[in-house]
């Protein structure tokens, strides 16, 4: 195939057979005490099973970080008896042809370890470690003396050499993602206040990223490959590391130091995880301008990430001079085979990421294999008749599991069109990668010959004429619209909403915290919205993943952070009214009332509900009927219980791998 994200490259004697990799996920399998057990190792094998040139492994701590729940969180190379494990994991890896290359990181304030105290500028209440941005008590932060610094420097320079002792391909410097990174923290401005010689001026803040890799370099040799993954962009304007400062200080710098490759990264975990958990929001690709800037200034090679999802994109950006390698982790967490798929011409079967950032690596809500141990996907010991009733996400992904195991699978849905609510929220633009996952299952679904019956509610007598052994109940749940608006003009459920967009009035109320991704949208299209809920603040973004919620939450409120960045800023348009009710409906409008009993009208066109799985009602009707129908009965996704798209998916492989 003549294309060049398919063709070898070297990084300092280390050849890569083609220019895709697996970027350093920290949520890969890690034993209680940090080391390697046969699940990682299986973990990172699959990784390399599916095609990729390079894999790289979470961040590893260089020392014991004392802590248990720390031990828990990363790999350890505190000492030489890590390094059989890497050796096993480095031979597993490389038996499939690709490269495994190891991160060696220490945290930054978010794990307690700082070049100088808070408080940041302009942040007087921000968090400022993991345990506040997650809800639990602050860790002390810890200003390091230069013995300290010194000691890292060195635990840098021994895990380093573990790594090449064990057999691993290369190691990797962790300078990146603001807070998450004592190597980043000292870097920025923001972070870094000293006033000695690892403070002060560009030349002193990068001292210690610098004394790191040449202290490596002596350690591993100057034939062994040393990657260093930087923040080329905070994106905190001015306060943080700009790709301004990256080009003239960090990357001639740490070349000069004897990197052999930028992979080159943005963003800051706690104050613009925008630029690293990147959330479907944004445009495919939308940071590679910054790796494209790093790649100008050096002639060393240089990787690019950010929801890069498709081979034809990752094509376009190497053959661009943008880089010389794409990192795409999402999507190879989604489907680590993605490269397979596309070299044997069925690109079709790549099941694309949906940006949902609900796991990242473990869990991913649309690949159930990715987990510890899953139940093996085996050919059925007796072929048997399988009814899907209900043709959302769940029942899809229930119908393609068990026709792949050799069943006869029969598939019946009440609506027009397969997909449920996931397939409603994926006409939302701001939501629309939800559709990625609609496509794979219908496309596997019409290749494994599902029989499919839309526009028909499933009833005994379907029973009776099909005659299956086992039924799947997969019918999802109902949004009830309570009372005073049950039977109002103008009043809608949020999927109703979005598959009828013209219907929407100019007046907008979307009640229910829930429905924030829409009153954005709507709001961006010029209407004049009004988000509100029954909730505090505190609910705004709770039923969507951490990076999700972050961009809500700046969208929506006025957050103590930096916002310099201009997709930070806050909107006027929506409104957010938080802790009211609704009384009543009139000609006027919407009558509310806050948590004081204050009454207000709010001119109101159209009313939404959009309100969250406890406030939704599962449709199980049918399965006491089907009990002495049928020898096999199940229920999966929201028929069992309303949750999310993890546990649709989930559920119909646990049930579907056993029929």
């Amino acid at each position: 195939m003549d294309m060049k994200v398919f063709q070898p490259i070297e990084i300092n004697g280390m050849k890569l057979r083609n220019r895709l990799g697996m970027p350093s996920f920290l949520n890969n399998p890690v034993g209680e005490d940090g080391e390697v057990t046969d699940i990682t190792v299986r973990w990172f094998e699959e990784r390399a099973k599916g095609g990729a040139g390079l894999v790289m492994t979470g961040a590893c701590f260089p020392f014991d970080p004392g802590m248990p729940a720390l031990r828990r969180l990363a790999l350890s190379l505190a000492d030489d008896s890590c390094i059989p494990g890497f050796t096993k994991m480095a031979r597993a890896v490389q038996s499939h042809g690709a490269a495994l290359g190891v991160q060696i990181a220490i945290g930054g304030p978010m794990l307690g370890f700082s070049p100088s105290p808070p408080p940041y500028p302009d942040e007087t209440h921000a968090k400022q470690t993991v345990a506040e941005a997650f809800g639990q008590p602050p860790i002390p932060i810890h200003d390091l003396s230069v013995e300290e610094i010194v000691q890292f420097e060195d635990a840098f320079a021994a895990a380093a050499l573990r790594c090449k002792q064990a057999g691993v391909d290369c190691v990797e410097l962790h300078c990146t993602h603001g807070g998450a990174s004592l190597c980043s923290t000292f870097i920025s401005p923001f972070y870094n206040k000293r006033d000695d010689k690892y403070g002060g001026d560009w030349e002193g803040r990068l001292r210690f990223a610098v004394e790191t890799v040449q202290k490596m370099r002596k350690a591993v040799g100057k034939d062994y490959p040393i990657l260093v993954r930087i923040c080329a962009d905070q994106l905190l304007g001015s306060r943080g590391i700009t790709i301004e400062d990256t080009v003239k200080y960090v990357v001639p710098a740490l070349e000069e130091a004897g990197v052999d490759c930028f992979d080159v990264s943005q963003g800051d975990n706690i104050r613009s995880v925008e630029g690293i958990s990147i959330p479907l929001y944004y445009p495919r690709g939308c940071f590679i301008h910054i790796a494209e800037a790093v790649k100008k200034a050096t002639a060393l090679p240089v990787i690019g990430v950010g929801r890069i999802v498709e081979i034809e994109m990752a094509e376009k950006f190497i053959r661009e001079g943008k880089a010389d390698i794409i990192f795409m982790g999402r999507q190879l967490t989604s489907d680590p085979e993605t490269p397979n798929k596309y070299l044997e011409g069925r690109p079709e079967d790549i099941r694309m990421c949906i940006g949902c950032l609900a796991g990242c690596g473990r869990p991913c809500p649309i690949n159930y294999d990715i987990q510890d141990e899953p139940i093996p996907m085996t050919q059925a010991e007796k072929a048997k008749s399988v009814l899907v009733i209900g043709g959302g996400i769940g029942g899809m992904e229930a119908a393609r599991v068990a026709a792949l195991r050799g069943h006869q699978v029969t598939l019946i849905e009440k609506e027009p069109e397969l997909g449920g609510m996931v397939a409603t929220l994926g006409l939302n633009p701001l939501t629309g990668e939800f559709a990625n996952i609609i496509d794979y299952l219908a496309t596997q679904m019409r290749k494994l010959e599902v029989k499919v019956r839309v526009c028909r509610e499933a009833t005994a007598a379907d029973i009776e004429e099909l005659k299956p052994d086992a039924v799947i109940l997969a019918t999802g749940s109902t949004a009830t619209i309570p009372e005073p608006a049950r039977g109002k003009l103008g009043v809608m459920t949020h999927s109703e909403a979005s598959k009828n967009y013209r219907a929407i009035g100019q007046n907008v109320v979307v009640y229910g915290l829930f429905g924030a991704e829409l009153a954005i949208y709507l709001a961006e299209q010029g209407k004049d919205v009004v988000l509100m809920g029954k909730s505090g603040e505190g609910s705004l973004g709770s039923d969507v993943a951490q990076a999700r919620k972050w961009w809500i939450i700046r969208k929506l409120t006025d957050v103590n952070v930096v916002r310099e960045t201009p997709a930070a800023q806050k909107l006027s348009n929506p409104k957010v009214l938080f802790n009211v009710q609704i009384e009543d409906i009139t000609t006027e409008g919407i009558q509310v009332a806050d948590s004081e009993g204050t009454k207000s009208v709010l001119p109101c066109d159209t009313l939404i509900f959009s309100r969250r799985f406890g406030e939704r009602s599962a449709n199980d009707s049918l399965f006491d009927e089907l009990q002495t129908k049928v020898s096999e009965v199940y229920k999966i996704g929201d028929c069992a219980q309303v949750r999310g798209i993890k546990d649709a998916v989930w559920d119909a492989n646990e049930v579907a791998r056993r029929i």
